[in-house]
């Protein structure tokens, strides 16, 4: 155990808590604390993206990238997975037993090839899962099964497509995503959890974009010059 113990880094310690608080979200999930539920899948988000932060300043260690996958694949694969049937299973039970297991298959799939091949120019192949994650939790309280269902077929998909998605080290993506989730804060705090939801699935629904948006400036960028003068 203290061999393994000396292999653990900070950025580790990150995940670890990731993966905890994944769990958390499932334990709340099956006691019928749905928003507690959603809100564990949301900080999850926020311990891996610290953990990112941390590997870059401090270095990774030896086993720094499978534990970051494998927590990742328990607060955003398994817990959006679960809180999902366990919000519409009473009625939907048969559709989301059997979405729940695809879901989460894509992403360990997702996953998987990452470790293997990485990152290329700063871009993701597929929908990143943590993205995938919070769509599933955030739809959960806005317009039932059936937006749910199709989040998590379109997210499966997603996932293990050849997508580029970027990144967001930018520090000029700091100043929204901090309004979005002061805004979202704000509505939570008020009780309206449905405009709360609604304020991070329209800021997922812009990264969702992301690539269309990329090419377009790309396209531009490369256009030559009109001779019309």
């Amino acid at each position: 155990m203290t061999g393994i113990i000396g292999l653990v880094r900070l950025p580790d310690a990150a995940s670890i808590l990731n993966a905890s608080l994944g769990y958390a979200s499932i334990l709340a999930a099956a006691e019928g604390r749905l928003t507690t539920s959603a809100a564990l899948i949301l900080l999850a988000i926020a311990a891996d993206g610290l953990d990112g932060f941390l590997a870059r300043r401090l270095g990774d260690g030896p086993l720094g990238v499978q534990i970051d996958s494998l927590a990742d694949a328990v607060s955003f694969g398994a817990a959006p997975a679960y809180l999902a049937w366990s919000a519409f299973g009473s009625d939907f039970g048969s559709v989301f037993s059997i979405l729940g297991p695809f879901y989460l298959a894509c992403g360990i799939l997702r996953l998987a090839r990452f470790n293997v091949t990485g990152k290329k120019n700063g871009e993701f192949q597929g929908m990143p899962i943590p993205g995938a994650g919070a769509f599933v939790a955030a739809s959960i309280f806005l317009d039932g099964p059936l937006l749910t269902a199709f989040l998590m077929v379109s997210m499966s998909l997603l996932m293990i497509s050849t997508i580029p998605y970027p990144k967001l080290r930018d520090p000029r993506f700091v100043p929204p995503v901090l309004a979005v989730g002061a805004a979202s804060a704000a509505a939570w705090h008020q009780g309206d959890l449905r405009l709360s939801a609604g304020v991070v699935f329209l800021a997922l629904i812009g990264y969702l974009i992301s690539p269309v948006v990329i090419e377009v400036c790309r396209r531009r960028g490369k256009r030559p010059p009109s001779r019309r003068g």
